[in-house]
């Protein structure tokens, strides 16, 4: 990455007063079927003699829908707005900004042994002092990152893993206050655990590396 957006990216992680706010819309299907926590869905599909028994619950295997709204890597589909604002900027008096949008699309794959494949797009909308001249600012749509990854199926108990891949796409563009100009690949891997009742932690990590440029 570029000079400019090292520095914007170091004060986003770290210098500085920093606030952001989430907004997580999901699908209308899953939506129809919450109820407040309540897991006594029925499967009445069977034949008119057979007892009913429980359905798995339609937010990729939660009861809760707000627990599943919260895990990067449910059978859900999101679309989730944040904005994150910092007050204070390295080697500048300004502030700093950016909008994401992050839709988050499972698919359902035929394989048995990997069942599910979870995309994870973050669509940035920066804003930024210009740093080579503090009094003017940078507007402009930041590099996208898009993860897809692949969800096993193995004998966990209330865990999750999922391997797959990052990218950099330079939907930024050349504008070194706002996007880096290079298309980047790299290994993702997120782990999500849930045997705590009243605690839900994970990791959700990747790295990528320059494989080209937009010029």
């Amino acid at each position: 990455m570029q000079a400019r957006l090292k520095d914007f990216i170091s004060t986003l992680s770290g210098g500085g007063l920093f606030a952001a706010i989430t907004l997580s819309l999901i699908s209308a299907g899953v939506l129809a079927h919450d109820d407040k926590g309540n897991d006594n869905h029925y499967d009445h599909s069977g034949e008119p003699h057979e007892t009913p028994h429980k359905a798995t619950p339609p937010t990729g295997g939660h009861p809760n829908l707000a627990k599943a709204a919260t895990n990067p890597i449910a059978n859900l589909v999101q679309f989730q707005l944040q904005d994150q604002y910092n007050w204070d900027n390295h080697k500048s008096s300004g502030y700093s900004n950016q909008f994401l949008i992050q839709p988050v699309v499972p698919i359902n794959l035929s394989s048995k042994a990997v069942p599910l494949l979870v995309t994870r797009t973050t669509i940035p909308y920066v804003s930024t002092p210009d740093l080579g001249s503090p009094e003017h600012r940078k507007h402009g749509l930041g590099d996208t990152t898009f993860l897809a990854l692949g969800i096993p199926k193995l004998n966990l108990e209330k865990q999750m893993i999922g391997v797959g891949i990052s990218s950099i796409l330079p939907t930024g563009g050349d504008n070194d206050a706002t996007g880096s100009g290079k298309w980047q690949l790299g290994p993702a891997l997120v782990y999500f655990n849930q045997k705590i009742p009243t605690l839900q932690w994970g990791v959700l990590g990747w790295h990528t590396f320059t494989v080209g440029e937009t010029s």
